[in-house]
């Protein structure tokens, strides 16, 4: 298995013990559900978390009426989310490299925050082309490079102080041409609002299969 998985899975182990009494666990939750309401979920439809942590995101889409299903490296993430009573039976660990779903199983996917610490990133976005139905939705969102504050926290604190030299954001353009790249038909990357830095300094991505 590849070490840099076990790296930044063992960093979300630790988080996974205080995320969410963190101010910014919070504010990168009230950020998740921001970015849950642009999936616009229709009952019935299978949505994966990519990324799930402890299962926010996913228990918001099953409280919609879709099929929510998360995923996460992390054991420590994994085990957060059990306690979230709709998720039983729908919570996987594995790597965002090699999806566990057939090709075209999926109608929907979000993933907040998560991306940056993927080591191919790459591989990881056609993983998410491949597995979404024709017209699928991917809701995404992550610091952008072009702008100083997510720039600061991705370089300088989760790089330099916590040694994960691994994570890698991008910019608007950067991200367009990712999609494109990947096989996506529709896509646009926009920077978050201006009701707080942390989103200012994210990108919002909406594509589709």
């Amino acid at each position: 298995m590849d070490e840099r998985l076990h790296k930044h899975g063992r960093f979300f182990d630790v988080w996974s013990k205080f995320y969410r009494s963190t101010l910014l666990g919070r504010e990168l939750r009230r950020i998740q559900r921001l970015a849950v309401e642009r999936l616009r979920l229709v009952p019935g439809q299978v949505v994966l978390d990519l990324g799930c942590g402890p299962g926010d995101g996913a228990a918001l889409v099953s409280d919609a009426g879709a099929v929510g299903l998360g995923l996460d490296y992390s054991q420590g993430m994994i085990d957060s989310a059990k306690q979230e009573p709709q998720l039983s039976g729908r919570l996987l660990r594995g790597d965002a490299g090699r999806l566990p779903f057939r090709d075209g199983a999926l109608d929907k996917i979000i993933c907040t925050n998560s991306f940056h610490h993927y080591p191919d990133h790459f591989k990881a976005l056609c993983e998410m082309r491949r597995v979404l139905k024709p017209g699928g939705l991917l809701v995404l969102v992550d610091p952008r490079r072009d702008h100083l504050f997510g720039w600061a926290a991705i370089d300088l604190v989760e790089n330099a102080v916590f040694g994960l030299e691994e994570v890698r954001i991008f910019s608007l353009t950067q991200w367009c041409q990712l999609l494109g790249e990947a096989g996506f038909s529709d896509y646009r990357a926009t920077p978050g609002g201006f009701f707080s830095p942390v989103e200012r300094a994210e990108v919002f991505i909406e594509a589709r299969a």
